[in-house]
């Protein structure tokens, strides 16, 4: 073969490829348009895309936004919720009493019979800055004196009112805590010293109880007034023995509680009390004695007033005997020498029973009836001086919790243990709202 046949061959050859090769690579006109339409569905997509991202970056801003916002909020109301949280410490209670009273046998040289009115309103405020901690605010205001407002008795038949001059008194102000797994309580401030010695289940209420004082405490016990005082109660059986031990600053004078002469007096009181179940009904059984440091006594070689410490002891039971029946017993002894008190023994008995033991339809309505008897001294009263008696009877018709109406009658012989006075009787209504 020659040559220009050669070239001519190689000619064809590369025609022939390059044709094949033209209709192999060249895109058939169906694929190009799907690609196209490809193009334009990924651009919408974009388009779509930056839609999303832009309303993305303004749902962020605005979240921004409000976080911003609710962190100005949350530092704006900081303090309120502050307020909040330590006012959720603090619980508030109280009760209002109203009282009516009618007397009968009353000479005229006495002011005659009368009828008193009168109440009062106590607000409790209490606050727990800690754990097994309070501080306890206790706010009275007392309107009216009662049946002593004309005549005098040693037991008092009114032990309600007649005490704060119609003013409101901080009655109690304390810090209290309970240590050792609550075997030991601690309370240190104003106090009352009745609300932790010589109690009593039945005898100790004058708003739901028994009116008169002859039966809330013993007349023979000799705490001072409301004052700065310290108290410590240890259990130690838990529900069954205790010691309760008070300490307060003595008042005879009622001038030295707000001066610097606080305790420069002091009165002592120790009480030892069981608790037990007697087939499975609740009582308690409390011996107490009292060191009284503003005591003052005649001595007999010089015939002139000396102080000295005055002793006094007591007993107070109360017992469940049957179901909804209760008794309670007290006694008293206190130093006749005592020249500050006129009396020297008292004693009472009584008995509480629920209604709804005999009345369905009066489920929770009470009857108390108690009879008290006081001793005075032959240094103030005479040789001729006997014992004064009251009989005091109750009924307290039971509404709500909140809210209870009582009939009262009592009957006193012998008052000021005068036995030329006249008997004399008292007939009454109280009302007790409570919150």
């Amino acid at each position: 073969m020659n040559m220009d046949g050669g070239r001519k061959a190689a000619s064809i050859v590369l025609v022939v490829f390059l044709a094949v090769g033209g209709m192999v690579l060249a895109p058939p006109p169906v694929l190009g348009q799907s690609v196209e339409s490809l193009q334009k569905q990924i651009k919408k997509l974009q388009n779509a895309l930056d839609a999303v991202k832009k309303q993305l970056n303004q749902v962020q801003k605005e979240q921004s936004r409000q976080k911003t916002q609710m962190a100005r909020q949350k530092k704006e109301i900081a303090p309120l919720q502050k307020t909040v949280k330590r006012l959720s410490k603090v619980s508030i209670s109280g009760g209002a009493t109203g009282i009516i009273q009618g007397t009968f046998g009353v000479p005229s040289r006495e002011g005659g019979d009368d009828t008193f009115a009168g109440g009062s309103f106590d607000l409790i405020f209490e606050y727990n800055p800690m754990k097994d901690w309070k501080v306890v605010l206790d706010l009275e205001a007392i309107g009216g004196n009662g049946p002593e407002q004309n005549f005098t008795t040693l037991h008092g038949l009114n032990g309600d009112l007649g005490t704060t001059n119609d003013n409101m008194t901080i009655l109690e102000a304390y810090l209290e805590g309970v240590l050792f797994n609550k075997r030991l309580t601690l309370s240190a401030g104003k106090i009352d010293a009745t609300n932790y010695i010589d109690g009593n289940a039945y005898g100790g209420d004058e708003t739901s109880q028994f009116l008169s004082s002859g039966f809330l405490n013993n007349s023979v016990f000799s705490a001072p007034g409301n004052g700065p005082g310290v108290r410590a109660r240890l259990d130690l059986i838990s529900d069954r023995f205790y010691l309760e031990v008070v300490g307060m600053s003595q008042d005879p004078n009622n001038d030295t509680n707000t001066t610097d002469r606080i305790f420069e007096d002091v009165f002592g009181a120790v009480e030892v009390g069981v608790t037990p179940k007697l087939f499975g009904r609740p009582g308690n059984y409390r011996l107490w004695g009292t060191f009284d440091g503003a005591g003052s006594r005649i001595k007999k070689s010089t015939g002139r007033a000396e102080n000295y410490t005055a002793m006094g002891v007591g007993l107070s039971f109360d017992q469940e005997v049957a179901k909804g029946l209760g008794l309670f017993f007290r006694l008293g002894y206190r130093d006749s020498q005592n020249t500050a008190y006129t009396t020297r023994s008292a004693w009472s008995i009584g008995a509480q029973l629920n209604v709804g033991q005999f009345v369905q339809a009066r489920p929770k309505d009470v009857i108390g009836i108690a009879w008290g008897e006081i001793s005075p001294t032959k240094r103030d009263f005479g040789r001729r001086a006997t014992e004064e008696d009251l009989v005091e009877a109750y009924y307290n018709w039971f509404f709500t919790d909140n809210f209870q109406l009582s009939g009262i009658f009592q009957f006193i012989n012998n008052r000021n243990g005068n036995s030329s006075l006249s008997d004399v009787t008292v007939v009454g209504a109280r009302v007790q709202a409570n919150f």
